[in-house]
């Protein structure tokens, strides 16, 4: 794909990539470098440096990273909390809707050697629940232990906030309740913490919003409307431009969340699309 873009848009683009130790591959039509690459032809001389700005910014968790970080942010729970019983559920806020949710994962997780064979975090005793008995919930209210709702990644909150209320409906005390995530966006854990709920996690992830907000107010608008000329090129709907809830999060966990800009996830061409969001 080199032929198609210039020297010097090419050479930014395998700088960012080496900067984060993505894999550089030029030959296979299907690759991220490709994709991106093919993508970048849509686009001017000034819209690629915006695209390139938007990429440099990009936080890109892969399988590898979850379990450090689930271990991460057991810790700062167990610490803080003060137990060593704990009741694990995904974050689910249909629990009547059968699809495979990346919350199952991270639950599975916490049977990893990782998490087990820990010096600290094996002295816990955790139970994995996908729902919860009236005997369970009775002894949570009522002994020291806690329910946890753990998912990977927190955007705006409000889905968190509604398992949380889910299990508040079946008779869970409210601060009984912990939600633990990977990852989250300042937006979600605002949410969270107004409603009162114990919160944990093993990182923040900016918005683009709060990535830019250095930027003087000129330049913000510019690079803004920049990503909007971009999304429109590449065959975006509005809608989309930027993210479920205009959350405009810059990052991909093993599957890019929907609050992440559209000129990711989305375009006219699938093939162009660098973090496609599977169905």
């Amino acid at each position: 794909m080199k032929e198609n873009i210039n020297i010097q848009t090419f050479s930014q683009l395998s700088q960012i990539f080496k900067k984060k130790s993505w894999k550089v591959n030029d030959t296979e039509s299907s690759s991220l470098f490709n994709r991106i690459s093919r993508t970048l032809t849509l686009l001017d001389s000034k819209e690629q440096e915006t695209f390139l700005q938007l990429l440099n910014m990009m936080e890109y968790y892969t399988i590898f990273d979850y379990e450090s970080l689930l271990a991460t942010a057991l810790k700062k729970m167990v610490k803080e909390m003060d137990s060593k019983k704990f009741l694990f559920s995904p974050m689910l806020s249909d629990r009547n809707n059968s699809d495979i949710k990346s919350s199952m994962l991270v639950t599975y997780l916490l049977k990893s050697n990782t998490i087990q064979y820990d010096s600290f975090l094996s002295e816990l005793k955790m139970t994995l629940q996908m729902d919860l008995t009236d005997a369970q919930i009775r002894n949570i209210n009522r002994k020291k232990r806690y329910l946890v709702l753990i998912d990977d990644f927190i955007g705006t909150g409000a889905s968190a906030v509604e398992a949380a209320e889910y299990f508040i409906s079946k008779g869970v005390l409210e601060e009984k309740i912990i939600i633990l995530s990977l990852v989250t966006m300042t937006k979600g854990k605002e949410l969270i913490i107004e409603k009162g709920f114990h919160f944990f996690y093993a990182a923040t992830s900016l918005s683009l919003s709060e990535k830019i907000d250095s930027y003087i107010e000129e330049d913000k608008i510019e690079f803004e409307r920049n990503v909007e000329v971009i999304s429109k090129k590449i065959g975006i709907n509005v809608q989309d431009f930027w993210g479920f809830k205009d959350s405009k999060a810059v990052l991909s966990m093993i599957r890019v969340p929907n609050n992440t800009i559209g000129a990711f996830w989305k375009a006219k061409n699938k093939l162009n699309v660098p973090f496609p969001r599977f169905s």
